[in-house]
């Protein structure tokens, strides 16, 4: 027995000088600036920046590095990822009047995300998203006033109220040399950068059995209609379940004539793309609900499924028929009715 324990010693303890020693898993990488937009097929633009600065100490737009160990997203790495990634830092933005809202969406549990070029967007999800078997999320786009923080303001109660999830984005920046003082992006960049804020939403929160609902005031309306032709071209990613065109066409920028897109367009440009048009009776003496008339059948021609609804008392905007906060009106209620019935993906 001796002899054995004298051979098996040296044995052990060369076996144990030979291991391989202790390692840590590699770290993460940090994001990276997101690779630049890219424009889709021509669609009508507007004016772009002639003499803004560039953005300075702007935030890098983050990228959507794959989840370690392709885990599926959780809201625990959502909430931690905005939370991280939340910056205020929009040096050109513009819309003091509204920086009450957007100082104070963080304490809301939403955040605002850097997308790069001095453009963000706002997101917020409700508690229970996790737990829900049907998931909605909003896109809201603004007008004219050029300050995604309104359509955060105006959708926050009924988004919580419905559990929808919330996305409002920043598409212009201040431009004192335009007549509105902003410069906005055309229909193809604001595409991309749809894309984009998606794509970064989906690499970190849970947006499986999610449909996605466009809904665009004014000037954000008017951009719903080349969108919606990008969105459903072999190009695009079909992104969007319905399309809320609120107050607001180009025929105004045309001079009342068809937009040159809708008049090549082929016959199934919007093949499988839903639409709710949305009017005021009162809005600019009736001029908005023409515009809306005669849209319907253009988009009707082309494939569309269209549903229009004509509010006498309203004015400009569906929101325009509430107060911020207080109870909903019968145009918002016929939206919310709208929203419910559009199938899940």
């Amino acid at each position: 027995m001796k002899h054995l324990l004298s051979l098996w010693v040296p044995i052990l303890l060369l076996a144990v000088a030979c291991s391989p020693g202790t390692s840590s898993p590699p770290p993460t990488g940090e994001p990276q600036a997101a690779s630049p937009i890219t424009a889709n097929p021509p669609a009508p633009t507007v004016a772009e920046p002639q003499s803004a600065p560039p953005p300075t100490a702007q935030p890098p737009a983050p990228t959507a590095p794959p989840q370690p160990g392709n885990a599926e997203p959780t809201m625990e790495t959502c909430r931690a990822w905005l939370r991280e990634t939340h910056s205020l830092d929009y040096p050109n933005h513009g819309c003091e009047e509204h920086a009450a809202i957007l100082n104070s969406v963080a304490a809301d549990g939403a955040a605002a995300i850097p997308l790069g070029d001095n453009r963000f967007f706002i997101a917020r999800f409700p508690d229970d998203w996790e737990r829900l078997d049907d998931r909605t999320l909003i896109v809201a786009l603004h007008g004219n006033g050029g300050c995604t923080e309104r359509m955060y303001q105006w959708w926050s109660k009924p988004a919580a109220q419905h559990h929808y999830a919330l996305v409002t984005l920043e598409y212009a920046e201040a431009d004192a040399t335009t007549e509105e003082g902003y410069a906005f992006d055309d229909a193809p960049q604001v595409y991309e950068r749809l894309r984009t804020a998606l794509d970064l939403l989906a690499a970190h929160c849970p947006l499986d059995h999610t449909k996605i609902i466009y809904h665009g005031f004014s000037r954000g309306s008017a951009l719903s209609f080349p969108l919606a032709m990008m969105d459903r071209s072999e190009e695009g990613s079909k992104l969007f379940a319905a399309f809320i065109s609120d107050s607001g066409t180009e025929f105004p920028d045309t001079g009342g004539q068809v937009p040159d897109y809708l008049q090549t367009a082929p016959a199934d440009a919007y093949a499988g793309a839903r639409f709710w048009l949305y009017c005021g009776g009162r809005d600019h003496e009736g001029k908005t609900c023409e515009g809306m008339k005669r849209m319907g059948p253009l988009l009707d021609e082309h494939g569309a499924e269209v549903a229009t609804y004509r509010y006498e008392p309203g004015g400009h905007g569906i929101f325009a028929t509430v107060k911020p906060g207080g109870p909903t009106s019968p145009a918002l209620d016929a939206l919310l009715e709208y929203i419910e019935g559009v199938p899940q993906p």
